[in-house]
């Protein structure tokens, strides 16, 4: 097979399936790129107890670089997806694409067919608040210890390498710089060290591993029916990081320390600057963080009618059939917390209500 052409293959499979979680688009898209992982792997490659993919592709132990991409999507139903393709970019027909994260995927794939040396896993779940990556953080935590860097694939746009995940510092200075750089050998690209992201899978891998990123792959609008894929940016992208000599990449954060970016004055919701931008917390914004923590309490109701309302204000009753309230889990809690010191409420509120929504 053309090396080219599994990139390709795997991005087509991938956007032309809705892939909700733990769905049968998700089941069968796994399904598929287990028996497309490279022959030479196939001894290499197992399913965790999550279902996340495992793929062992170190030559020896001096390959330290782990890389990451998220198998499912937003689209609450299966089943195929009209994907419509220009030149310069490809899109949904009333749907989302699913380039969040198939392009990713198909960006491991094309790694793994190029005997790009590392460890690789497909996880399960991130749109629903990382499952399959607080699997292997929680089950997998001194294997990767082993690594020095975690690359997930799942940024928008076309010139981020993710420095800091929504409420914390997830890798250096010094190893965004670098790697910017090296991507950058491709005079087309403008990376440069980027510290506004929200949260990918590696952002539950910062505890063990010192440097952990998330590098733009040209999709926007994630998350909605607008959503695209900037094919000309993906495809010099692909052609790009088979050429990165990844293990010189420097390793300088130490994950036993603490660099958070925001202080616990502005976690919990006073009148101060959110990350240095003199952004003040309105009253919607402080409804929502006693929402939030109601809930963590148990008292979940103020949050169910404030999602309800943000997502589908025509029928607010309708939108609350399909809210599980037993998904409102600590770490969901939690993570909505967080990410209140970077996103406005209805952004928050969407978010939880794709994380907890119910068939």
């Amino acid at each position: 097979m053309n090396k080219k052409s599994m990139l390709y293959k795997t991005l087509h499979k991938a956007l032309h399936m809705k892939r909700p979680h733990n769905s049968v688009g998700t089941h069968e898209f796994t399904d598929w790129l287990v028996s497309a992982v490279p022959e030479r792997l196939w001894e290499l490659v197992f399913l965790d107890d999550c279902g996340n993919i495992h793929v062992d592709a170190r030559l020896d132990v001096s390959h330290r670089t782990l890389f990451v991409a998220h198998v499912d999507t937003v689209h609450k139903g299966t089943g195929s997806n009209s994907v419509k393709k220009f030149k310069a970019k490809w899109m949904a027909d009333g749907s989302q694409l699913g380039a969040d994260d198939g392009a990713g995927c198909a960006i491991l794939m094309h790694l793994l067919e190029h005997e790009v040396p590392g460890y690789y896993i497909f996880t399960q779940g991130e749109e629903c608040g990382g499952i399959g990556a607080t699997f292997v953080a929680t089950e997998f935590s001194e294997f990767l210890r082993n690594f020095d860097r975690a690359i997930a694939f799942d940024r928008r746009g076309i010139d981020s390498v993710i420095t800091h995940q929504g409420w914390g510092r997830c890798c250096s200075d010094e190893f965004g710089e670098a790697l910017s750089n090296a991507l950058n050998m491709n005079e087309e690209f403008m990376y440069s060290p980027d510290s506004t992201g929200v949260y990918t899978d590696t952002a539950e891998f910062v505890d063990y591993i010192p440097e952990c990123t998330n590098i733009s792959v040209g999709y926007y609008n994630e998350h909605s029916d607008k959503e695209y894929l900037d094919i000309i940016h993906f495809n010099m992208l692909a052609n790009t990081v088979i050429n990165v000599d990844w293990d010189s990449l420097p390793t300088t954060r130490d994950p036993k320390v603490k660099d958070d970016m925001y202080n616990d004055s502005v976690y919990y919701g006073d009148w101060n600057s959110v990350a240095g931008r003199g952004m003040y917390y309105d009253y919607a914004m402080m409804d929502l963080k006693d929402a939030i923590m109601d809930a963590m309490v148990g008292m979940p109701d103020f949050l169910i009618e404030m999602m309800a309302e943000s997502v589908y204000p025509d029928d607010v009753n309708l939108a609350k059939n399909f809210i599980n309230d037993r998904a409102l889990t600590k770490d969901v809690l939690d993570k909505a917390m967080k990410m209140t010191n970077t996103y406005d409420p209805d952004t928050v509120l969407a978010t939880v209500f794709d994380m907890v929504y119910k068939e």
